[in-house]
């Protein structure tokens, strides 16, 4: 009965009570929007940099980490590679040699990471030759020898195009100085601009003739089928091969881990805010309505409906006025958020910014299901702790006076 009068009164006055509605609705709305772009582009960060980057789990000598020096290999990279391979979850294997060193054009020089891949392997484990425009070369096309793939960012730096000569400097296994000239195969634009201006990619076997032999392997780059199991097969690398250093892709990019973490915490504190806004609004409105019910109310106590039934009839009409709009919004929401995510929001106008951090300039909003349960429960707790002080002041009205009340 009091479910029934509760919801009866809310509609008593349709324009109010629609103006709380709406506005329920369009802050709903609008935070959970917010959150699916700022979701959206941590989870296309984290994507793309695994996917280009930096792959699910990395394997390297612990000497190797300290100072990034090319003579601490992985002893025995291969058969490891292989052992790798047939683990339960390992989708692709692939050794990398590192060297860092010096590439030089004519019009300027850069301190860069030489990354000497098998083209074949790579592919495999990275989807960095797909960010290889079709104008900008391919991703070691051919048998020519001394074929180098670099970033635009670099290329820009350099000021060189497709097919243009660029010098490497580096050590040679004995610790000597030595360089060779490379050919631009092609030019990568991944949205991570650090990234493109500090790597560079050549045949494995190109740097091994210039290092004078087998320069070894100081990198293991493995991709999992699935990412949640990484914790799984991080755990059996390191019980499997305890001299060597077993790193994930958070212990890699500990700014990736960091977004991470922190965005579940942002997300939640931002429909806060909104939800904590909407609730003085909601408490001012149910204020309102008592003092113009007061007499009403005065009279439905006089006649015998105890201030049980008061408190709950007044905290109903709020839960009502709070959840229709609440509904409404996540409707409208999730409406929004699958119209985006098909067709992307284009910030190709502030690509360079975004590019400094790692972000794509075609964002597509995505919001997790969880997030939906967790704000129905949101929803609620707000609906109750505003409909708190409305329901306590109509339990203060003593029957008699308030029949007075014009």
């Amino acid at each position: 009965m009091i479910f029934k009068i509760s919801f009866k009164n809310v509609w008593r006055n349709k324009v109010r009570s629609l103006i709380v509605i709406s506005s329920v609705t369009l802050g709903l709305a609008g935070g959970i929007f917010t959150v699916s772009i700022i979701t959206g582009m941590v989870e296309q960060k984290i994507r793309t940099g695994i996917n280009n980057e930096v792959s699910h789990i990395q394997v390297h000598n612990p000497e190797f980490l300290k100072n990034y020096e090319s003579q601490y290999s992985i002893p025995h990279a291969d058969s490891i590679a292989g052992i790798i391979s047939k683990m339960p979850g390992v989708k692709a294997v692939c050794g990398r040699a590192r060297i860092t060193g010096m590439a030089a054009s004519p019009n300027s020089v850069a301190g860069v990471q030489i990354v000497g891949v098998d083209p074949l392997q790579e592919k495999k484990v990275s989807n960095l030759y797909t960010t290889i425009p079709d104008t900008n070369g391919g991703y070691f096309t051919g048998n020519r020898k001394n074929q180098i793939v670099i970033g635009r960012k670099l290329a820009d730096k350099l000021k060189v195009r497709l097919r243009s000569k660029i010098v490497l400097r580096f050590q040679n296994i004995d610790g000597n100085l030595t360089e060779a000239a490379f050919s631009v195969n092609g030019i990568f634009q991944t949205s991570n601009t650090v990234f493109d201006e500090t790597n560079v990619f050549v045949k494995k076997s190109d740097l091994d003739l210039l290092t004078g032999g087998d320069n070894g392997i100081q990198e293991i780059v493995i991709m999992l089928d699935n990412i949640e199991k990484i914790p799984v097969a991080e755990a059996a690398l390191k019980a499997k091969f305890p001299f060597l250093d077993i790193q994930n892709w958070m212990e890699i990019r500990p700014d990736m881990g960091m977004v991470t973490s922190a965005i579940a915490i942002e997300v939640y504190i931002i429909l806060g805010i909104i939800l904590f806004a909407l609730a003085f609004g909601i408490v001012n409105t149910m204020l309102m309505i008592v003092f113009e019910r007061t007499r009403e109310l005065g009279m439905l106590m006089a006649v015998g409906m105890s201030k049980s039934r008061v408190f709950r009839m007044i905290m109903l009409e709020t839960i009502f006025l709070t959840v229709i709009g609440g509904i409404i919004g996540m409707v409208l929401s999730t409406a929004l958020v699958g119209f985006f995510h098909q067709r992307g929001i284009d910030l190709s106008s502030v690509s360079k910014g975004l590019g400094a951090y790692g972000f794509d300039p075609k964002i597509y909003p995505f919001i997790k299901r969880d997030l939906y349960i967790n704000l129905t429960l949101m929803i609620f707790c707000t609906a109750i702790l505003a409909a708190i002080m409305p329901a306590r002041k109509a339990l203060k009205l003593k029957p008699v006076e308030a029949i007075r009340v014009e």
